[in-house]
């Protein structure tokens, strides 16, 4: 990631990624930083339920996290994504916070940027699922299905997702993307999307190393195939949006829920947006308690409640019926 002198992402990157709809970026993440969260990751994923229905993992221990992995019917059942991971290890949310992902997000969706939804990511080797062809916006378009998004970034947006790649991301388990098909949707009109099954020729592999990334507009049709080769592929995705577009807008949730599911119908005042930016600031102090010779990001956003990481703030976003995650925003 390079930015220009006012810590603005770099103007010829901001142009690619707007004509194109993704931008990966190398070295986001230092090779100590992604080590410490890929040992918390694998936590998680060697802490799988065994089934939908059985809650201990493969070594029989309780599955703490149980009702938060997608599994597939399969026998046994692969493991598709984890929702929520930040409240589950430490090392997820201070990636979350770290100032080159967050200065770049700014630049993006502005400076009063707001979080809607994090996950994990896994595709096992030989066997990971795949993922169907896709475009995650459902609400900024016009009735012909024309994005109210603008050439310039301006406009109402849907955000964009952030992969953090944990594992070499190759043809054969990595995130495809079609470069500007952010600008039409596939399902105006009763379009739809086109099977995983086949291959557009016109897409293009987001290739990753551990610590790079990839941001992804969540317009842009994209999937990923099954991965029948021996590379497993674990990323954390951290997903972003514009403020403006998500108050006041009135769509179907589908990330409010334990596992990606609903969808619900909503309508995002302004209070619901401000509780969920609460988490950025949170974010922000845990990675300061962790690097203290690092300059932190200074979130210019507004948010409900105090930013500072500890035991109380802790429960708060893991309160049962209460946890942060009660406010993503699905636009």
């Amino acid at each position: 990631m390079r930015f220009d002198s006012t810590g603005r992402l770099a103007e010829y990157i901001l142009d690619a990624y707007r004509e194109h709809g993704f931008y990966v970026f190398t070295d986001v993440v230092s090779p100590s930083e992604i080590a410490e969260l890929t040992r918390e990751l694998d936590e998680i994923i060697d802490n799988a339920p065994i089934a939908r229905d059985n809650p201990v993992d493969k070594q029989g221990r309780p599955s703490e996290f149980a009702v938060y992995y997608s599994l597939t019917a399969d026998e046994p059942p692969a493991i598709r994504l984890v929702s929520h991971p930040i409240m589950m290890k430490d090392a997820a949310l201070r990636v979350y916070a770290h100032p080159k992902i967050l200065k770049m997000a700014a630049s993006i969706n502005g400076p009063d940027f707001v979080p809607f939804h994090e996950a994990i990511h896994y595709k096992d080797s030989y066997r990971g699922p795949p993922t169907n062809w896709h475009q995650d916006g459902r609400t900024h378009w016009t009735k012909e299905g024309v994005a109210l998004e603008q050439p310039d970034g301006s406009g109402k947006t849907h955000g964009f997702n952030l992969s953090v790649a944990c594992s070499d991301c190759t043809p054969e388990n990595c995130l495809w993307v079609v470069p500007g098909s952010q600008r039409q949707w596939r399902l105006a009109n009763d379009g739809k999307f086109p099977p995983i099954t086949e291959q557009i020729p016109e897409a293009v592999p987001a290739l990753l190393a551990p610590g790079d990334g990839v941001a992804v507009n969540r317009s842009s049709l994209h999937g990923a195939y099954s991965n029948k080769s021996s590379k497993r592929r674990l990323t954390l995705l951290l997903g972003y949006h514009n403020r403006n577009s998500a108050i006041g807008a009135e769509t179907t949730n589908a990330h409010a829920f334990i596992r990606t599911g609903g969808p619900k119908a909503v309508k995002y005042s302004e209070d619901y947006v401000m509780q969920r930016a609460r988490m950025i600031p949170l974010a922000i102090d845990a990675r300061r308690q962790r690097y203290p010779d690092e300059q932190p990001y200074e979130y210019q956003g507004t948010y409900v409640g105090d930013g500072e990481w500890n035991e109380q703030a802790r429960a708060e976003i893991t309160r049962e019926g209460d946890e942060y995650w009660q406010r993503d925003i699905t636009l």
